[in-house]
This record gives structure tokens, sequence and C-alpha cells, in this order.
């Protein structure tokens, strides 16, 4: 699992009433600090020097809307996102997570039978969202842009939606993994195509018990943050974490 070091980026999670004094910190550096206000994922990209999201902000980008659930029921909840480029530990802070390009490639892959089966189990039927499985609530045409945002076609949502829960179901408690030394690596077990909301990943919203985890970008951030299209990338907790 070597990692490509041509892309890094550092994922913090700030408390409110604390920001204000970190963005003056970082900008004093000469560090662009850009505000994301719809897609989570956009700081991922490498043009992003670093962004910030905050907590209104998960509920506002219609398009995933009901997959930021996951956020809002989790312990980062009124948390400011920071994703930097940069390394800041020298502003007073510590990375959480260190996202890097990684050159790994599984060895299996789950059939639909064994999708189904990994979200059956309490794991993750105790861990999901209520509002993460109201995909009836959703508009015939927005699940539509949603089929045609991952140009997909001849598929319906609610097979769809299989593969998008197993995949986190996988990160909750694992059943696709590698082992390093006595640690289990989960991975992602469908490809960008039937991936969604990946960045939960990324920010340590789903699978936060594991040190590390490999993870493929879903189309959103593929679209919005150049992400490689299948590719994984390992995502590192921090020793401090």
């Amino acid at each position: 699992m070597n990692s490509g070091y041509d892309y890094r980026k550092f994922v913090y999670w700030i408390e409110e009433p604390l920001f204000s004094d970190v963005k003056t910190k970082i900008e004093a550096r000469g560090i662009s600090l850009r505000e994301t206000k719809k897609a989570v994922c956009i700081p991922l990209s490498k043009s992003v020097q670093a962004g910030y999201v905050l907590p209104e902000t998960w509920g506002r980008f219609e398009l995933c809307k009901r997959q930021l659930s996951w956020y809002r029921s989790s312990s980062y909840y009124g948390k400011i996102l920071l994703v930097s480029s940069h390394d800041l530990n020298d502003s007073a802070m510590s990375a959480e997570i260190i996202i890097r390009r990684s050159a790994f490639k599984p060895s299996s892959l789950p059939l639909t039978g064994e999708k189904a089966r990994l979200i059956e189990r309490l794991s993750y039927q105790n861990a999901r969202p209520d509002e993460w499985n109201n995909i009836e609530s959703q508009e015939i045409e927005e699940k539509e842009r949603w089929l045609k945002v991952m140009g997909l076609r001849g598929v319906k949502f609610e097979d769809l939606f299989v593969s998008h829960s197993a995949n986190h179901a996988n990160f909750i408690e694992p059943v696709y993994f590698v082992l390093e030394g006595d640690e289990r690596v989960p991975y992602s077990i469908c490809k960008t195509s039937h991936v969604c909301s990946a960045c939960m990943e990324w920010y340590n919203i789903i699978g936060g018990s594991f040190r590390k985890k490999l993870v493929v970008p879903c189309p959103g951030a593929v679209l919005f943050a150049g992400l490689v299209t299948n590719r994984y990338y390992e995502v590192t907790q921090c020793a401090s974490t």
C-alpha cells in the first residue's frame, strides 16, 4: 500500500468559538483560506490551498443534503471542518487526519447479495441516521439528476442505494479489509460510480475507530474536487487523535 505523496491534505475539526483566532493565524502565514458554501468535498481539491466548512453548510447543498445527515448525527456536529494542503500544527492545533493518494488495489469486492448482508447487520442499522435511509421522499426528478451526475443509465436508484449503504457499513464493521500488523484497514467496496458521500470516511465521520482507511472518491468528489476516479486514497488518523 505505497502512497503517492504528490497529493496530501490535512483535516482539522475546530470548535466554533476558536475558529476566528485560528483563521487569523492561518491568514497571517499568507495561506489563502476559502469558505466552501456548497459541496463539502471542495476543500479536498489540489487547487484549494485551505478550505473550511461551517456547520450550517452541511444542510444547505440539496444534492448532498440527505447524505450529509451522517455529519448532523455525529459527534462532530457543530464543529467547523478545515482542510489544508499545509500542516497547520504551528497554528496551535493538530491535524486529525492526513489524506494521501494510494496505489492500493483490492483483491476482492462483494457481489450484490453480499452487499445486502452488510447492511442487515446491527452495527450499520444502529449507526445510520434515519434521514440517510429516507430515499422515498426524494422527488423522481432529483433521483434522475443524481444518476445523471454519476453518469449511470439503466440503474434504479434503490439498487444503487444498496451499494452506497454497504460501502459505509464496511467502514463501521469491516468484512473487506487488509491487515497492517494486527490492525484492520477497511477499504471501499465499490467503484466510484457506486460510492456515495465518501467524504464521510475522509473526514472521519464514519470509520473513526480505525487508524487507517482506504477510500475511493464518490462521483461528487471527482466532479467538485478533481479527485481521481476509482483511485484509492489513504486516510490516516494522526497519533494525537
